[in-house]
C-alpha cells in the first residue's frame, strides 16, 4: 500500500464505509426535533432515536419489535390506514401526509410524516424509514387564525348589518362602558363614536339618571331580562322608544327617535280629551237634566194613580229612569277623570272606590293606600293609571259577580305599585281578552308600567300594576 499524496496511509474501504454509517447512525440518534426509525417490510420498528422517544413517549426497549400502527387511533387502525401508507410508499417511494397520531400516554397530537421505501440493488423491498415531526403548535397556530378570520368576518357581517338597520344602536359591557354605537346612534346624539366608545354611558349622560330610559336599560341589565321602553331621553329632550336585549358581555340596545308620532297621539289626545268634555258637559246640562225631570214627572204621576196596578207600572218606569239616570251620569263622571289630572293621587283614587261603592252598594269594596304615596297630583301618569283602577273596578262590579273587592295603592323604590282583586267567577287562560283588559295594557304600556294579570276560574281575579312615577315627583 503506498502513501498518499498528502502522506496520509490509506484505509480500507469497508473501514471508511462503516465510520460514515457510524457517524450518521450517531447524527440521527441525536436528531431531538424529528422522530426517525426504520420499520422492516411489515411494518415492525428495527430502530429508534432520541427524537421518536421524545415525541412518541416510548423508550427504545418499549418500541423496538412493536408495530408501527400503535401511533394511530382506533378509527384509523380499525379503516386499516397504517397498511394503506405502507402500500403507498412501497408503490411510489414514499408517502407524506399530516394527521393525529397517539402517544404513549393516550395523549394525541398532530404529526407530519415521511414514509420513504428502502430497496437493495436488486429492488426488492427492505423495509421503510419513518421520519415523523410533531406540528401541533403550528395546528393550533393555524386552527387560532382560522377562528380569528372567522370572527372577524361574522364581525364584519354584523357591523354591516348594524351600520345598515333603520335602528339606532349602541352597546355596553358590564360596567357601562360603550363597546358599539352605529351611525344612526352617532346621528341621534350629536356625538361620534371616537368621543364615547370606552366612557360610562351614565357619565357621558348623567341628564339622563332616574329617568325611565335609564330604568329600563338598568332593569334589563340586573335582572338579564328584556325590557322595552318608550320615554324621553331627557339629553335631547325627544320620544325614544326601543328594547334592551342582556347578554353575558353586556347590553345591546335598539331604539329610534318616536317624537313625531308622540307629538301626533299628543295632538290627537288633546282633540280626544276636548271632545270627552264637550260630550260630557252636554249629558250633564242636557240629557240628565231630562231624566231628573221625567223621574220626578212619574213621580208625580205615581202619586195621582188610582189603582195599584197603574202605581206599579209607574213605579217600575221610575226606577227604569233612575237606573239609566245613574248609568249615564257612571258615563259622565268616566268622561270627566282627565279634568281631574291636578288633584292629588289619593284623592282620585278615593273618589273612584266611592263612586264604585255607590253603584254597587251588595259589593263590599275596600280601599288601602301606602303613607308614601305621594299627596302630589301625578299628571298624565295618575290619569292613566286612574283609568286602568276605573277599568277594574268597572269589570269586578258588572261581570265577575264578586262581593268582596280590595284596590290597594303602595310605593317601592320609586314605582307605584296598585293592585285590584276580586273574588268573583274569575275566567281561565283559554279566554280571549276583552276590550278592557286590552286597553289596560295600552295604558300600562303609555306610561312604562307592567300590568299583571291573574285569573282562574271560580278563583277570582288580580291585577297587578308596577309603574315608574315621575322623576319630580319623588322629590
Amino acid at each position: 500500500m503506498q502513501p498518499s499524496e498528502y502522506g496520509e496511509s490509506s484505509r480500507p474501504t469497508h473501514e471508511i464505509l462503516r465510520e460514515s454509517e457510524e457517524r450518521f447512525r450517531l447524527l440521527v440518534e441525536g436528531v431531538k426535533d424529528y422522530a426517525i426509525f426504520m420499520l422492516d417490510a411489515d411494518g415492525y420498528i428495527t430502530t429508534w432515536n432520541i427524537g421518536a422517544q421524545r415525541i412518541n413517549g416510548y423508550k427504545f426497549e418499549e418500541i423496538i419489535g412493536e408495530h408501527f400502527s400503535i401511533f394511530y387511533t382506533d378509527e384509523d387502525i380499525q379503516r386499516g390506514h397504517p397498511d394503506e401508507e405502507l402500500r403507498n410508499a412501497a408503490a411510489d417511494g414514499s408517502y407524506e401526509e399530516e394527521g393525529i397520531r397517539v402517544r404513549k400516554d393516550g395523549a394525541h397530537f398532530w404529526a407530519s410524516v415521511l414514509i420513504t421505501a428502502l430497496r437493495d440493488e436488486e429492488g426488492d423491498l427492505r423495509g421503510f424509514a419513518k421520519v415523523t415531526r410533531d406540528i401541533t403548535a403550528r395546528k393550533v397556530a393555524e386552527e387560532r387564525d382560522r377562528l380569528l378570520t372567522r370572527e372577524q368576518a361574522a364581525l364584519e357581517r354584523a357591523t354591516d348589518i348594524l351600520e345598515s338597520i333603520s335602528d339606532a344602536f349602541f352597546a355596553i359591557d358590564g360596567e357601562r362602558h360603550f363597546t358599539y354605537i352605529n351611525g344612526k346612534a352617532e346621528q341621534f346624539w350629536g356625538l361620534s363614536r371616537d368621543e364615547l366608545l370606552g366612557k360610562n354611558i351614565w357619565e357621558e349622560f348623567p341628564q339622563a339618571v332616574g329617568s325611565e330610559y335609564y330604568r329600563q336599560i338598568q332593569r334589563a341589565m340586573k335582572e338579564g331580562v328584556t325590557t322595552e321602553f318608550e320615554a324621553t331621553f331627557p339629553v335631547l329632550g325627544v320620544w325614544v322608544a326601543g328594547r334592551a336585549y342582556p347578554s353575558r358581555e353586556g347590553l345591546s340596545v335598539y331604539f329610534q327617535d318616536v317624537t313625531e308620532r308622540k307629538l301626533a297621539e299628543e295632538s290627537l289626545r288633546r282633540v280626544t280629551e276636548a271632545e270627552r268634555k264637550r260630550i260630557a258637559r252636554d249629558l250633564h246640562d242636557g240629557v240628565l237634566q231630562d231624566f231628573s225631570y221625567t223621574t220626578a214627572a212619574l213621580g208625580m204621576m205615581v202619586l195621582q194613580a188610582k189603582d195599584a196596578t197603574s202605581r206599579e207600572q209607574l213605579q217600575a218606569a221610575v226606577d227604569a229612569v233612575r237606573r239609566g239616570a245613574q248609568g249615564l251620569r257612571e258615563v259622565v263622571n268616566n268622561l270627566r277623570l282627565e279634568d281631574e289630572e291636578d288633584r292629588p293621587f289619593a284623592e282620585i283614587v278615593g273618589a273612584l272606590v266611592r263612586r264604585s261603592r255607590t253603584m254597587a252598594r251588595r259589593v263590599e269594596i275596600n280601599l288601602e293606600v301606602g303613607e308614601q304615596v305621594p299627596s302630589a297630583p301625578l299628571g298624565e301618569t295618575g290619569t292613566q293609571v286612574s283609568r286602568i283602577i276605573q277599568e277594574a273596578l268597572t269589570n269586578a262590579r258588572r261581570h265577575s259577580g264578586a262581593m268582596r273587592v280590595s284596590v290597594s295603592v303602595k310605593m317601592d323604590r320609586g314605582y307605584l305599585l296598585v293592585e285590584v282583586s276580586d273574588d268573583g267567577r274569575g275566567f281561565g287562560s283559554e279566554s280571549l281578552p276583552g276590550v278592557g283588559l286590552s286597553s289596560m295594557r295600552e295604558r300600562a304600556a303609555l306610561i312604562g308600567g307592567e300590568l299583571e294579570i291573574e285569573s282562574e276560574v271560580e278563583q277570582g281575579t288580580r291585577i297587578r300594576l308596577r309603574v315608574p312615577l315621575p322623576r319630580g315627583v319623588l322629590e
